[in-house]
């Protein structure tokens, strides 16, 4: 009686081991908002007619949740935070998060760091911890990774990952090993183009934390305006997203597809990737 008993655990194991689900992750990327004021007249400015056009072509799909790749102010003031969170207030049922770029905040001039959270705290529902860097798992299978390279003091186009930040991009991703992981950021590691000024320093201790993990899928970055899909020696996916308030005022949207057997990793994942215009 109790071989049969282990032959039926191990035919249950078995048998499980080969039951798959399908599954469909769906979500939307704008990059370089850069909205402002029209201070001069009681029109709204080009960046702000864009961004509504996003929130309506948000509010047309389903998406699993919707990322915001920094810069999404064009200068780092209360006013213009506070506008650009109440216009994606309009967003209906997709949770959407923010990721902080160079020019959103900094000490010299402009909102400190403490006081963007403040207002990020209050006026964005899904964001409600204050962290710069932080992550949230929108299904089972995925976590996504929100990491902040924003310079702390003068202002700077420079990506700059502090050896805390990436203590705790090594801890997230070591806790959550058995997870597929997504990084979203300001600042790219395989840039579009060259461009000195915008790279990252000490872009080796951050390729040293990403290389420890087998589970990260894919990094999507913003901050040079332009599109580029790169695959590198991990065959990890380097995504560069485009700016919204530029011509012709695109953002992206991504479908991963993939098979989830039980008690295992994912497996066959595909990705597609889409341009699509915001007005």
């Amino acid at each position: 009686m109790k071989n049969l008993k282990i032959i039926l655990i191990l035919f249950c194991l078995v048998f499980s081991s080969t039951l798959t689900n399908a599954k469909t992750l769906r979500f939307a990327v704008a990059s370089d908002v850069h909205y402002s004021l029209n201070k001069e007249s009681n029109s709204m400015s080009e960046s702000a007619k864009v961004l509504r056009g996003f929130v309506d072509r948000v509010n047309e799909n389903k998406y699993d949740f919707v990322i915001f790749l920094g810069d999404n102010i064009e200068k780092s003031n209360k006013e213009n935070l506070s506008g650009f969170l109440h216009q994606i207030k309009g967003i209906k049922g997709t949770p959407y998060y923010l990721v902080l770029g160079n020019r959103d905040a900094h000490k010299i001039s402009g909102l400190s760091k403490p006081e963007y959270l403040e207002i990020v705290s209050k006026l964005n529902r899904n964001q409600k911890k204050a962290d710069t860097s932080y992550y949230f798992y929108p299904n089972k299978d995925i976590i996504v990774i929100v990491l902040d390279g924003s310079s702390s003091g003068m202002p700077s186009t420079h990506g700059v990952f502090t050896q805390k930040t990436l203590q705790w991009l090594d801890q997230v991703l070591t806790k959550n090993k058995n997870k597929t992981a997504i990084i979203f950021q300001h600042f790219p590691y395989m840039e579009p183009y060259l461009k000195p000024s915008h790279e990252i320093l000490d872009k080796m201790s951050y390729k040293t934390i990403i290389t420890l993990h087998d589970n990260v899928f894919m990094i999507v970055s913003g901050h040079y305006h332009k599109e580029g899909v790169f695959k590198d020696d991990k065959d990890i996916y380097h995504i560069s997203a485009p700016a919204l308030y530029m011509p012709p005022y695109n953002y992206q949207e991504f479908v991963i597809d993939y098979d989830k057997p039980l008690f295992s990793k994912l497996k066959n994942i595909k990705l597609e990737g889409t341009q699509k215009p915001a007005i």
